[in-house]
């Protein structure tokens, strides 16, 4: 090409863009990571710039599957299987009570029915396995319904004296759910297995069956993500896999302190020609230095005399055990603080510090007690209990409502003062006109659930015993 053709070409040509620059995926998760939120100090070597702190991190935990070691900490460690235990205990000591408008007489009915069957023993029990084990099934026992069990329950076709008690079921046992999951929007087990199956070793129902979910309470340990429950086969975690760790240092540290009691006095013999005989002296001579120590320690033990020669000489030096009170103390803290159970309960010692009372620690404790009521009791009773009432009444009343008695204890002075604080205010309201006398009713049964009041008041026995004079009420004879 010639010059003259360049130089058009030159000026005719279109300049090129500049080609922007596009970031990796790579590049921009390190920009996010160096872009972390943070303190850091690169030159104290503080923050992400820290060696020390930075090499830390977190491993996924497996000890659920590992349900030998699960059981082998609970039949052999004291600590274990009080975390387990007691808030099982809890959740079902005060048990609960059911408002209806049915007579008391039938209440007592469902009552005697569950005591016939345990069922408060072995719904601690499903409760207990689930905690240790991280799920556990409860099956719903129906007379004549042994063949059934891979169909759904049909209340209509239940008949009186049909519950025959529960059969409590942990995951040591094989349970397999199934890969079909309740579709029905409107069953409180939708989203969860259709199916378990179970492995049968003895009684009635031998070998590997099918059981349908309406047949059986679930009770799932530590709730996890969602991705971690479909992993765990729609189970959750065991107790023991957040508290693991801290179970090891406290049992380690024990373990430590005691073996320094043996320790407490260490006695130091100093020999002007020890050295000499171990280096140079013939296996007859060392046996002899081994021999004259063994009889001395064995004469200053059993008559605390100890021989020595004019050049020997003996020291003791005790052993301070200063500080490891404040250690232990701190590891018991952090033990409780995982479990989730006060110091005071969990290892059984009065409260410290000046007025400490330790009530502030358990109301939080029974708080908490009354949110795992909610969390793992409530469904199961609330499937048992209709069951229960056909089996023992011949039907099912629509109106059931499960209260659970309160966890905390008070004396009967205290919960007199709580009852007439709670009231009074509802009462000075109907008697001033401001509420109906059924509003009064449910507010009083509203305020007193919680607590055990008024959960015997229904309306129709109020209507047909009261008679009213102006605004004030009075009891007819």
């Amino acid at each position: 090409m010639s010059r003259k053709r360049r130089r058009t070409a030159a000026k005719t040509a279109t300049p090129a863009k500049p080609k922007k620059e596009t970031a990796s995926s790579a590049d921009f998760l390190s920009l996010l990571i160096r872009a972390a939120d943070g303190y850091s100090n690169a030159a104290a070597f503080l923050g992400d710039q820290s060696p020390l702190l930075s090499a830390g991190t977190f491993h996924r935990s497996s000890l659920t599957a590992n349900t030998e070691l699960l059981t082998a900490m609970y039949r052999t460690d004291w600590l274990c299987k009080r975390i387990i235990d007691m808030p099982t205990e809890d959740m079902t000591r005060a048990w609960y009570t059911i408002a209806s408008g049915i007579d008391e007489s039938d209440l007592h009915e469902i009552s005697r029915l569950e005591a016939r069957h345990s069922v408060k023993q072995e719904m601690a029990n499903a409760i207990r396995w689930a905690r240790l084990y991280g799920g556990a099934l409860a099956l719903i026992v129906i007379r004549d319904e042994e063949d059934k069990l891979d169909q759904p329950i049909d209340m209509e076709m239940l008949l009186p004296g049909c519950f025959q008690g529960l059969l409590v079921l942990d995951r040591t046992q094989g349970i397999m759910p199934s890969a079909e999951l309740e579709s029905n929007l409107d069953d409180p087990d939708f989203g969860l297995p259709m199916y378990y199956d179970v492995n049968m070793d003895s009684g009635m129902y031998g070998g590997r069956i099918r059981i349908h979910h309406s047949r059986v309470l679930r009770f799932v340990g530590r709730e996890l993500p969602h991705l971690e429950t479909v992993s765990e086969n729609y189970w959750g975690a065991s107790e023991m896999e957040h508290i693991h760790e801290e179970l090891l240092k406290r049992s380690a540290t024990s373990a430590n302190i005691a073996q320094l009691v043996f320790q407490a006095n260490i006695s130091t013999l100093k020999m002007g020609d020890f050295g000499e005989r171990l280096a140079v002296g013939s296996d007859e001579e060392k046996a002899e230095v081994f021999r004259a120590i063994e009889a001395e320690n064995r004469f200053r033990t059993s008559y605390g005399l100890q021989l020595l020669s004019s050049k020997d000489s003996l020291e003791t030096h005790p052993y301070s055990f200063g500080g490891l009170s404040e250690i232990y103390e701190q590891f018991m803290m952090d033990m409780a603080g995982a479990a989730e159970i006060p110091a005071t309960k969990l290892f059984g010692r009065s409260p410290s510090g000046m007025n400490a009372t330790g009530e502030s620690d358990l109301r939080n404790y029974y708080e908490s007690i009354a949110q795992m009521q909610e969390r793992m009791l409530r469904p199961a009773l609330e499937k048992l209990v209709p069951i229960e009432a056909v089996s023992a009444l011949g039907y099912a009343p629509n109106d059931l409502e499960i209260i659970f008695e309160p966890v905390m204890t008070s004396s009967p002075e205290a919960r007199a003062n709580i009852m007439n604080t709670m009231s009074q205010p509802v009462i000075q309201a109907f008697e001033k006109g401001l509420i109906s006398r059924e509003d009064a009713i449910a507010e009083l049964k509203a305020r007193g659930s919680s607590m055990g009041f008024w959960t015997k008041v229904h309306m129709e026995n109020i209507s047909n015993n009261m008679k009213f004079h102006g605004n004030s009420p009075t009891i007819s004879e």
